[in-house]
């Protein structure tokens, strides 16, 4: 038995029409955005709540060492009378936790051992992420500075004690700085060199941010990864301070030629 050429079309039309049928049904299917009002959870939302206690994989708790940098002192910080008496006499703004007003607010060890895997890994993310205001030394020379950015402060002190920190301007009374101190410390009466701040200290800064500096929590999301920068950066600060007679034998005599020259 043969079709007919009008069988055959309206077959054709036929399975057009169930298709097309088809189409329509799971085009106008419920599709909710995430977080729109929804009747489809407790919470009204579209999007499964997340249960009580739940954290990302890999996410560290708040007391674990990696994202720990304060200590109890520093969760309460303290300021002395003489500095409430000259900037704050009417109690007006009380210090937040983390606030560098003591330098026991801060941790002062690792949460590990540092090797020297942690080291170069250390100057490789400072390279890409903290060199363009920091400078590859550390002096706060870098490349956004040159082109007319605010100075971060230089890593390392002048010996003579008389450079300034240019880029410090907050406010008459503390605006004479001398290179290489911390603006944070400053801010409280403190005048705590760099070099010496605890290690807690700069972690905070990095996650954080501070002044001019933006939080790099973004930049460095592996909190090992900021102790492994402030490794390094430790490690730039010691470079400008050996003094001749711990340097090996083969340094030394460089240093002897340079000078001749």
């Amino acid at each position: 038995m043969t079709s007919t050429p009008r069988a055959v079309a309206a077959a054709f039309a036929l399975g057009i029409a169930a298709l097309a049928g088809c189409q329509q049904k799971m085009a106008t299917m419920p599709a909710p955005r995430p977080y729109e009002e929804s009747a489809m959870f407790p919470n009204k939302q579209s999007a499964r709540p997340i249960e009580k206690g739940v954290v990302h994989r890999n996410q560290a708790v708040s007391d674990d060492p990696l994202v720990a940098w304060l200590t109890p002192a520093g969760k309460s910080p303290q300021v002395s009378k003489a500095w409430k008496d000259a900037v704050d006499p009417n109690g007006t703004t009380a210090p937040t936790a983390g606030a560098p007003t003591d330098v026991a607010n801060f941790v002062t060890e690792f949460p590990f051992e540092i090797a020297m895997t942690d080291l170069t890994r250390g100057q490789s993310l400072y390279n890409g992420a903290c060199a363009l205001c920091h400078g590859g030394a550390g002096y706060g020379n870098g490349k956004i500075v040159e082109r007319g950015f605010l100075k971060p402060p230089s890593y390392h002190i002048d010996p003579k004690g008389e450079e300034r920190d240019a880029g410090h301007f907050v406010g008459e009374a503390r605006k004479d700085l001398a290179v290489g101190h911390s603006r944070g410390f400053d801010r409280y009466g403190k005048k705590v060199a760099l070099k010496d701040v605890p290690v807690g200290y700069i972690y905070q800064v990095i996650t954080w941010g501070y002044g001019g500096m933006g939080s790099h929590e973004t930049q460095l999301p592996n909190p090992a990864d900021r102790w492994r920068v402030i490794a390094y950066v430790r490690a730039l600060q010691q470079s400008q301070y050996v003094e001749d007679k711990d340097l090996p034998a083969k340094n030394r005599d460089e240093l002897t030629k340079a000078g001749a020259k």
